[in-house]
């Protein structure tokens, strides 16, 4: 039975519409039956009926037939537990007069209520009545302030939160703080709202009025951050967590926040000592634990890193990830056969899929036969069917990988038999063509993608850099690069492209120009290798074989580095 009828005490409403049969007991007769008296319908029963029909309509998804018995149950009842009801299920059907009404009812059967004072306010709102709900809302806000610590701001917040015109929620919230300008809180929530209604100069401003007043109110710092992050100002969001990891030392969240923007900043040994903080204040920290794992996998120091995830084995928390990381460490190493059993090892369902596909990439680098690299994705795409193109892309990218293009290129062709327009098979089957030397390919599927998806940036970047880089058509390399860059401004990868054809038309100022904006932005090992040849022809050979060197002390087996050592004889 719903336990709205069992809190109500309608367990015997059931009965209402059946008859009870006595053992034993005699029927009437019919002289009996033809002298009683018809029993009329009590309005009790009538209240209890509506009351059970709003019920079952529930269940059945049928709300705008809910509602219309729970209002005429509540505008008959005195009963304030169904004007509640009837209340809230206006509000959630949006059905703003009639949430308005009942929640006037409610709060009549029930003035001393802060829930029935907190509907009435937020029906106003939802009415557009905003002068009248002013009020309301100022009781509301007294009523919550003597409960929490927040002088009944963080309530007053979420009434407004539900207002679908957020500039007209922020609006109240402003009188509200011009009230109390002195108010942490007020300022704090008025940051909140004009965050949610998209306005982040007024954000910004009323949390920083917050923090003057109040140097430790967490939560303020956290929401500038993230608002700094969407302006793409990281510089500024990461100067003001450092602040507040100043202020607030022992607050793990301010500062987990902060070891993982340094992280994306490419801080990887100021990220490292924060995490470090955060496991030596907190030894059962894991997430520091882990996060520590990584970075120092990330740096290729593989015995400290194998220690922190054999860490997280012996204290029985997060194996999957455990195991999953080590098997990479091993991988790395080029042992193959270990990297096998760790990957074997994880059967969580979220990093089941990854270690499988990584056990591809073991197979293929460790030289199996091309048979047992497909079967091996072949019976993951028969146990995974939704993710078929998924799983043609992770064979192809394992088998390149191992640098065995042909194969990956054949199993692209399978994959496009199944599949036959689908983009990204046609990129992926764009790229590995490039590594074959097949550009008829290239420029095929690159054109095919392009016709279909005119402003698809990634693939008229691709057939861009592509001209430019393996033929002499620099000036149509430009026009395709120049039509990515109008849709991807900011995207490493075009820059990368644009300063590459710039290098290639003899224009090296402008080329250091993009590339020195795409390592910025991504310090890919190609990147870095474009930059470096550029700086060296340039004549700034000493930058060029810094850069280089830092790059290589990370990626050693690149590629691309190594083409620009044998290039200039480094």
């Amino acid at each position: 039975m719903n336990r709205f009828l069992k809190a109500l005490g309608f367990s015997g409403l059931l009965l209402l519409g059946g008859c009870t049969t006595v053992v034993g007991a005699q029927a009437p007769t019919e002289a009996e039956l033809m002298i009683r008296p018809v029993l009329q319908p009590s309005p009790r029963s009538q209240e209890m009926y509506q009351v059970l029909a709003a019920e079952l309509a529930g269940k059945r998804d049928q709300f705008d037939v809910a509602l219309v018995n729970y209002r005429q149950a509540a505008l008959a009842s005195d009963d304030p537990r169904i004007a509640e009801r009837a209340t809230m299920l206006a509000l959630l059907q949006k059905d703003n007069q009639a949430a308005l009404e009942l929640a006037r009812r409610w709060q009549t059967l029930a003035p001393g209520d802060d829930q029935a004072q907190q509907a009435l306010t937020l029906a106003l709102l939802r009415n557009n009545r905003v002068d009248e709900a002013a009020d309301s809302l100022d009781a509301v806000r007294r009523a919550a302030g003597k409960k929490d610590k927040q002088e009944g701001y963080a309530t007053l917040a979420a009434l407004l939160s539900q207002v679908d015109d957020k500039q007209a929620a922020l609006q109240v919230m402003g009188r509200f703080r011009d009230r109390n300008p002195r108010s942490v809180y007020a300022q704090y929530y008025h940051g909140v709202l004009a965050a949610a209604a998209g306005d982040q100069e007024q954000a910004l401003a009323s949390l920083d009025r917050a923090l003057a007043r109040n140097a430790k109110l967490a939560p303020a710092y956290l929401l500038r951050t993230r608002i700094l992050l969407d302006r793409g100002d990281r510089e500024a969001a990461l100067t003001g967590l450092a602040k507040a990891v100043a202020a607030m030392p022992r607050d793990r969240e301010l500062r987990m926040s902060y070891a993982r923007l340094l992280l994306e900043a490419g801080q990887v040994d100021k990220a490292r000592r924060e995490f470090a903080i955060l496991l030596n204040q907190n030894p059962k920290d894991t997430d520091s634990l882990y996060a520590l794992g990584l970075l120092a996998e990330e740096t290729r120091q593989f015995e400290l890193a194998e220690g922190y995830f054999l860490d997280l084995i012996k204290r029985n928390v997060r194996l999957a990830d455990a195991y999953f990381e080590l098997g990479r460490i091993e991988e790395q190493r080029g042992r193959y056969d270990k990297a096998k059993e760790w990957y074997e090892r994880v059967k969580d369902n979220d990093r089941y899929l990854g270690a499988q596909i990584r056990l591809g990439v073991v197979l293929a680098k460790a030289g199996d036969a091309d048979a047992v690299v497909n079967q091996h994705f072949d019976t993951l795409r028969r146990n995974n069917p939704q993710n078929g193109i998924a799983l043609y892309l992770a064979e192809a990218e394992a088998l390149r990988e191992a640098e065995r293009y042909q194969e990956a290129f054949a199993a692209l062709n399978r994959a496009l038999q199944s599949y036959p327009d689908d983009k990204d098979l046609l990129y992926a089957r764009a790229l590995m063509a490039e590594r074959l030397d097949r550009l008829d390919i290239v420029e095929q599927d690159l054109r095919a993608i392009i016709a279909a998806s005119p402003k698809n940036g990634q693939a008229l970047n691709a057939l861009g850099y592509t001209l430019a880089d393996r033929t002499d058509r620099y000036q149509e390399a430009l026009g395709y690069i120049e039509q990515a860059m109008a849709l991807l401004p900011n995207d490493a990868a075009v820059l990368d492209s644009m300063g590459w054809v710039q290098y290639r038309m003899g224009n090296q100022a402008k080329a250091l120009d993009y590339l020195r904006r795409a390592y910025q932005a991504n310090a890919d090992p190609e990147i870095t290798a474009h930059l470096c040849e550029v700086l060296w022809v340039s004549g700034q050979r000493e930058e060029a074989k810094k850069i280089w060197q830092q790059s290589l002390a990370k990626n050693p087996d690149d590629r691309h580095l190594r083409k620009v050592q044998q290039k200039f004889g480094w």
